[in-house]
């Protein structure tokens, strides 16, 4: 099978390029042709294909003046119409993929894609189809725009409470809903835990009818017997709405227990600026090194405070046999059981988050292990690459039937 797989990054950024990446080599080593399309950035992984890549400009990155000049294209790049197009007819692909296409890419490839019948899937990363700036997933749900449409967004500077950032997301919700209706070049919806397909139904029936969950896999393999290690470890973004100000209150409440994080973020020189003796910074990791910190960890902490969908965080750390401890907020309580794989505290709250690290840190030697064995079993039914092949195929083969 041709598989035309879209993201707006031809390298990784963020969860949404890991899984993109991740999907890519999947199908490659099954026998299928993958064929990326992205936008052309000096980051990117080199590609056979990066001839077709679209020009996109970082527009919210801007000054004023350049992104006045490229705000039309904010909703339709028709550079990535005419490219899109250009590939299909050379490489005639069976079906399309999509992932993170705004404020890049942009919906112009749909009207091509239906006018060359290529079914079209799209992996629901974030919330950018039920909120204009996506910030729907921070902190508490708004469900404002749900019911009196995208324009709130910029009337509260929801976009990083910026005016001019929050009125272009504003309006490419109205494009997208009221004008372009997106769905008609739909075939399927993935979504990656029921609380995100829950929130998407809530506003449109079509999102049910159309959706399904398909939880993220990982490559991420560990080669050593899982044991106890002697830290807590936090890997991902160091920014606010993950929960890092709160777990630094935490570990200054819990003075004799260690913490790693591991990572880079806007927050990574105030957070180091505290100097908590037990708190340790220890840079951007991945790859063995990153599996090396797991294994050592005892749990890997996931304080977030934010709508989080399907952290590959915790699906890593799983098939490295380690249980963890993370808040209870949105898709969390999907894969994670009290107590079998991990325990779970109230988001934002750091005294019932010390509470729970101690109950976590206080299990003994025989119930850690019972935990570990439980967290890598429930990995492998559940994010192993041979369970999501199969069901990724079968939405592949629906949508192409269709």
């Amino acid at each position: 099978m041709k598989i035309l797989q879209i993201n707006k990054y031809h390298y990784v950024k963020g969860g949404a390029d890991v899984v993109f990446f991740n999907i890519m080599r999947l199908l490659k080593e099954k026998g299928h042709q993958v064929i990326p399309f992205c936008t052309v950035r000096k980051q990117n992984f080199s590609s056979e294909y990066d001839r077709y890549f679209t020009d996109a400009p970082e527009i919210r990155e801007l000054p004023f003046w350049r992104k006045m000049a490229n705000v039309f294209r904010f909703y339709w790049n028709v550079d990535a119409a005419k490219k899109i197009e250009c590939l299909i007819k050379e490489q005639r692909p069976d079906v399309a993929h999509l992932h993170n296409i705004f404020n890049g890419i942009s919906l112009s490839v749909l009207p091509i894609l239906k006018k060359y019948n290529i079914p079209v899937v799209i992996s629901m990363h974030d919330t950018r189809f039920i909120c204009p700036s996506s910030e729907y997933k921070l902190y508490e749900r708004c469900e404002r725009c749900l019911t009196y449409g995208g324009l709130l967004c910029g009337l509260h500077r929801c976009y990083q409470h910026n005016f001019m950032n929050s009125w272009m997301c504003a309006f490419e919700m109205f494009h997208k809903e009221r004008l372009f209706h997106y769905d008609k070049y739909i075939d399927k919806y993935i979504f990656l835990s029921e609380c995100y397909k829950g929130m998407h139904a809530a506003k449109h029936n079509y999102f049910q009818q159309k959706g399904t969950v398909l939880y993220n896999f990982t490559r991420m393999k560990s080669s050593a017997v899982a044991h106890r290690g002697d830290y807590l470890l936090y890997y991902g973004r160091i920014t606010e709405e993950k929960g890092l100000r709160t777990l630094m209150r935490v570990m200054e409440m819990l003075p004799d227990v260690r913490l790693r994080v591991v990572g880079t973020g806007v927050l990574s020189d105030e957070l180091r600026n505290m100097r908590l003796p037990n708190v340790a910074f220890a840079g951007f990791k991945s790859g063995e090194d990153l599996v090396h910190e797991i294994e050592n960890a005892s749990y890997v902490i996931l304080p977030s405070e934010c709508e989080e969908n399907n952290p590959l965080t915790i699906i890593e750390s799983y098939m490295c046999g380690k249980p963890v401890v993370a808040s209870r907020k949105s898709g969390i309580p999907e894969i994670v059981s009290e107590g079998e794989t991990g325990f779970m505290f109230e988001p934002s709250n750091a005294e019932n988050m010390c509470a729970v690290l101690r109950r976590a840190l206080s299990v003994n030697n025989d119930e850690y292990m019972r935990m570990s064995e439980k967290s890598y079993i429930f990995a492998k039914q559940h994010f192993s690459e041979d369970v999501y092949y199969e069901r990724l195929m079968k939405i592949y083969n629906e949508a192409i039937s269709k």
